[in-house]
């Protein structure tokens, strides 16, 4: 997870941008899960990243909260967004790098499903929901090259979890 200069939400400092992304998440109340490659990674992956990818619940309500989120810690782009414009697109990217990607569908995934299987992780202190590996899975049958060799260490790690 890609570390960077922490800047404090409330009164803490992060180490990585994960944490601080979550954390500003987790306190505005946004629904959202993690997928993508740092979810890969909290699965057991060493891939590396700088991207953040949350999908989130396709409302308007939810996306103003994300955005909100997302403005308090640096990605002020985010104010720019309007909430109906995030929660009708598939994809919304904000910043560079690192950037967060906010989808309101990962390929097949949708919000509801990927919330009721997520897995919590804790990063630094920050809970955080994290799309099951069949999710990640189902997320990654993209056809891409980076995307079939994480379906394969999903599926490994998978097996090695006795899951398969």
């Amino acid at each position: 997870m890609a570390a960077r200069a922490g800047r404090p939400v409330t009164d803490r400092t992060f180490e990585t941008t994960l944490a601080e992304v979550c954390s500003a998440l987790n306190e505005q109340g946004a629904a959202y899960v993690l997928v993508g490659a740092m979810a890969v990674q909290l699965w057991g992956s060493t891939r590396a990243t700088r991207d953040v990818d949350i999908l989130i619940e396709a409302t308007v309500p939810n996306a103003e909260r994300v955005l909100r989120a997302l403005g308090r810690v640096g990605f002020g782009l985010a104010r720019e967004w309007l909430a109906e414009e995030v929660a009708r697109k598939p994809v919304t990217v904000l910043g560079d790098i690192p950037r967060v990607d906010v989808l309101t569908v990962a390929w097949s995934v949708q919000y509801p499903e990927a919330a009721r299987d997520a897995t919590i992780f804790e990063v630094e202190s920050v809970k955080i929901p994290a799309a099951s590996i069949e999710h990640l899975i189902a997320s990654k049958r993209t056809g891409r090259l980076q995307d079939a060799a994480d379906i394969e260490v999903l599926e490994e790690i998978r097996r090695l979890r006795g899951e398969a």
